[in-house]
C-alpha cells in the first residue's frame, strides 16, 4: 500500500509544475484606467452642437461620475484586504468569510513601487497605500464638485435641459467604463472565493500529496473552461466573419490589378470567378482547421478533467483509513474548481459585452 501510495505521489509531482495558479493571470487590468480616462476628456472633441454652458457643465460631471466609479472599484479593494467582502447568501460557501485576501492587483502596484514590505507591515501597507488612493479620489471628487457649480453659476444652464444632456452622453461615452470597473469588482469577489475555499482546505492539514491534488485539480478545471469558452469565442468569430458584411466582395483581396488588366471581358469574368472561388474556399478550409484544432484541445481537457475526479474518487476508496482524503475536502476542491470556472465564464461574457459595445 505504500509503494501505491508513492507511485501516486510520484504521478502527482511529475505532472506539469503548477508555481503560480493560471486563473490568477487571467484579465488583469491597469488600476489606474481612470487616471487616463480622466485625461482623455480633456481631449475629447466638443464640437457637437451643445451649447457651450452645457458642454462644459456635462465635462465636469463627467469627471465626477468617472470619480465616482472608480471610488467603487477601490473600496471593494479595501474590503477584500480587510475581510470585509460580504458573501451574497445565495454565494454562501463553505468556508470562512472574515478573511484577510488583498487582490493581487494592489500587490503588482506596491511590488512596482518597490516598497519595502515583510510579514509584520505588509497590512498596513497595503491598507495606507489604498485609503491614500481613496483620499485623493475623495479631494478630487470635491474638487471638481466645486468647478461645477462655479460652471453652473457662470452659465445659464436649463436644468431639466442639462440633465437629459448628461444622460444621453454618459449612456453613450461612459458606458463601457462602468461596465469595466463593475466587472473588476466582479474579479474581485471570485478571486476572494477561491482563495477562501484554498484557505479552508489548508485547515484540514492535508498532506504534501493532497495539496498537490487540489492544485492539479485546479489546474484541470481551468484547462477544460478556457478550451471551452475558447472553441465558443471561435465559433462566434466565424460566425461574423461568414456574416455579408465579410464577404468576398468586401474583402481587400477581391480587387485584383492581374485580373483587372485583361482585355477580354469573358475571360476577365471567368479568372475572376475562378479566384472568388478559391478564395473562399481557401478562408472556410482556414476556419474549419481553426475549430477543429480548438475542439481537439477542448475535448483532452474535458477527459482530462473527468479523469482526474475519477482518480480522485479511486484513490481515495484504495487508500488506508488514516491517508484518505476526507469527503469535506473533496467537496471544498469541487467548489473551487466550479468558483474558477465561473470566474473564466465571467471573464468571457464580459468580452462579449464589450464587442457588443464597441460595434454599437
Amino acid at each position: 500500500m505504500l509503494t501505491q501510495k508513492n507511485d501516486q505521489r510520484m504521478q502527482i509531482n511529475n505532472h506539469r509544475t503548477i508555481d503560480k495558479e493560471k486563473y490568477d493571470n487571467s484579465n488583469r487590468f491597469n488600476t489606474s484606467q481612470n487616471d487616463v480616462y480622466m485625461n482623455n476628456i480633456d481631449k475629447m472633441d466638443w464640437n457637437n452642437g451643445i451649447d457651450f454652458g452645457n458642454m462644459v457643465t456635462i465635462k465636469k460631471k463627467e469627471k465626477i461620475i468617472v470619480i465616482q466609479i472608480s471610488n467603487s472599484l477601490w473600496i471593494s479593494y479595501l474590503k477584500s484586504g480587510t475581510g470585509q467582502l460580504i458573501i451574497p447568501s445565495k454565494e454562501q460557501l463553505n468556508c470562512l468569510t472574515n478573511l484577510h485576501v488583498w487582490p493581487k492587483e494592489i500587490k503588482i502596484i506596491i511590488k512596482q513601487k518597490s516598497i519595502k514590505m515583510n510579514a509584520t507591515n505588509e497590512n498596513d501597507i497595503y491598507i495606507n497605500f489604498i485609503s491614500n488612493k481613496l483620499h485623493e479620489l475623495d479631494n478630487q471628487l470635491k474638487q471638481y464638485q466645486t468647478e461645477l457649480n462655479q460652471k453652473i453659476i457662470s452659465f445659464y444652464v436649463n436644468p431639466l435641459e442639462l440633465q437629459q444632456l448628461i444622460e444621453t452622453y454618459i449612456q453613450q461615452n461612459l458606458s463601457s467604463f462602468r461596465m469595466e470597473i463593475e466587472h473588476k469588482i466582479e474579479l474581485i469577489h471570485y478571486d476572494y472565493y477561491i482563495q477562501a475555499l484554498k484557505l479552508e482546505y489548508y485547515r484540514y492539514n492535508p498532506n504534501e500529496y493532497q495539496k498537490q491534488l487540489m492544485k492539479q485539480l485546479c489546474c484541470s478545471k481551468y484547462e477544460q473552461e478556457i478550451t471551452k469558452q475558447e472553441y465558443n469565442l471561435l465559433q462566434q468569430q466565424i460566425s461574423y466573419y461568414n456574416s455579408s458584411c465579410h464577404s468576398f466582395k468586401c474583402s481587400p483581396i477581391s480587387q485584383s490589378e492581374l485580373i483587372d488588366s485583361i482585355q477580354d471581358p469573358n475571360i476577365r469574368q471567368e479568372l475572376f470567378n475562378q479566384y472568388k472561388e478559391i478564395a473562399e474556399q481557401s478562408k472556410q478550409n482556414m476556419l474549419s482547421l481553426y475549430l477543429k484544432s480548438a475542439k481537439i484541445q477542448m475535448d483532452e481537457c474535458n477527459k482530462k478533467f473527468d479523469a482526474d475526479m475519477k482518480k480522485l474518487w479511486h484513490d481515495r476508496r484504495s487508500s488506508c483509513d488514516n491517508e484518505k482524503i476526507s469527503p469535506v475536502m473533496i467537496d471544498l476542491i469541487e467548489q473551487r474548481c466550479n468558483k474558477i470556472g465561473d470566474r473564466i465564464r465571467c471573464i468571457y461574457i464580459f468580452k462579449a459585452k464589450s464587442i457588443c459595445v464597441k460595434d454599437n
